[in-house]
């Protein structure tokens, strides 16, 4: 299979992603399209030839916590996904086989922000076309139903690489059939841990360290399996890239999630990044070759600048999050933040506030601005904020402030 498939990033340092079809409640936004002349009989082939968009029997959503599948009936589907998210559509013929990746003014996600009716803004498609394996609408909802500045659609169309790069990973296993399908899918991410200045305090705002250097990050690679996968053996090995291979990968942790899914984590020696290439996966003696890329943590970072607000006691009460840009301007947290967690810590950890990777349908993390402390703490307690966020497409930040000299 060659071109786009939308790969999820997850994030967690021990906790698991929730069930992949666990979409069934909650409000969601209506994408309707239709697909001329499209019969779905199964062709009985199990290779990934081209094939012609006439074939397709279902739509594929993923977004940040999983995908579902919709049927294709009498030419036309309406598939549904969360506002908030930025998730892609693949069509599958009948035999779960890829055609290709809906593309919609020149983005490869469809980031559901900034809709012109809220969470009742229905995005219709219309008639689809094929190109290559890029999915045309005959309807762009970009600039219209979806009403995005230019800077936020280059932001979003520059990942656009990111994710075809990922593409051969959606049959790891090399048996023809979409690796979700099965529950045998393997998702890479990366989790960027960044050093940023110190928090701000009450009036006093956060002390930033210069932009142009701050940039000291940690990097972990994250691996999560299908629970199909049940592996017997918790050490897995992780080598690469191909041609160039990194010596030392340590692998750091394996755990079996709720959802029967595994994760497990991979770093290189003082915490470098990981290059783009492919890699080999060894999970029970059997290999699975996968191509990994990340993203400029610099280029896709929003600062969340936090400040921590204090009563009469000096007792920490809140902690109130802004977003900015790398040239210090305000930006519409909504626009590039799905969820943010605010953990607070002394010598252990203190309060957390948030949570990352909650199921969409149960809308309790919401909050994005404002966090209130469960019970107050001295601010003489406290030596490290972090402010965590997870952007549209499932890219994590763990941002870490200390404390003011002043």
């Amino acid at each position: 299979m060659k071109n786009f498939l939308f790969i999820l990033t997850i994030f967690s340092l021990i906790s698991c992603s929730k069930d992949e079809k666990s979409f069934s409640d909650g409000s969601r936004i209506a994408i309707n399209g239709t697909i001329p002349g499209v019969h779905t009989k199964s062709t009985g082939s199990s290779s990934w030839e081209e094939l012609p968009l006439n074939s397709a029997a279902k739509v594929l959503v993923f977004n940040s916590n999983g995908y579902e599948l919709f049927t294709i009936n009498d030419s036309g589907f309406q598939a549904k996904a969360y506002s908030g998210t930025a998730p892609a559509l693949a069509f599958l013929d009948a035999d779960n086989r890829f055609i290709g990746c809906l593309n919609a003014g020149g983005l490869n996600v469809l980031p559901l922000v900034s809709l012109k009716d809220g969470d009742n803004t229905i995005i219709d498609l219309s008639s689809l076309t094929l190109s290559g394996k890029l999915v045309i609408p005959g309807n762009d909802p970009i600039g219209d139903k979806i009403d995005l500045n230019v800077d936020e659609v280059n932001w979003y169309k520059e990942l656009g690489a990111y994710y075809e790069s990922l593409s051969t990973n959606i049959d790891a296993n090399n048996d023809g059939v979409t690796d979700f399908i099965d529950n045998m899918d393997l998702r890479l991410s990366t989790i960027f841990d960044i050093d940023c200045g110190k928090w701000g305090l009450n009036d006093l705002e956060p002390q930033i360290d210069d932009t142009a250097n701050f940039f000291r990050v940690n990097y972990t690679l994250r691996v999560e399996g299908g629970k199909n996968f049940s592996p017997q053996n918790q050490t897995i090995t992780f080598a690469g890239p191909e041609g160039s291979p990194y010596s030392g990968i340590n692998q750091s942790n394996y755990n079996i999630c709720p959802n029967g899914n595994f994760i497990s984590f991979f770093s290189r020696p003082e915490w470098q990044p990981f290059s783009v290439g492919t890699y080999s996966l060894t999970i029970d003696n059997k290999n699975y070759s996968l191509n990994y890329s990340t993203v400029n943590s610099k280029h896709f970072f929003i600062l969340a600048e936090p400040t921590l607000n204090t009563n009469d006691k000096n007792q920490v009460v809140s902690v109130t999050v802004e977003y900015k840009d790398m040239n210090n301007e305000p930006v519409n947290a909504e626009n590039f933040v799905y969820q943010t967690m605010v953990q607070i810590d002394g010598t252990a950890r203190i309060s957390e506030m948030g949570k990352l990777w909650e199921n969409p349908a149960s809308k309790q993390n919401t909050e994005l601005y404002t966090f209130t402390l469960p019970n107050p703490v001295a601010l003489s307690e406290i030596g490290q904020v972090k402010v965590c966020y997870l952007d549209l497409i499932g890219n994590t930040y763990n941002l870490k402030f200390i404390a003011r000299l002043d």
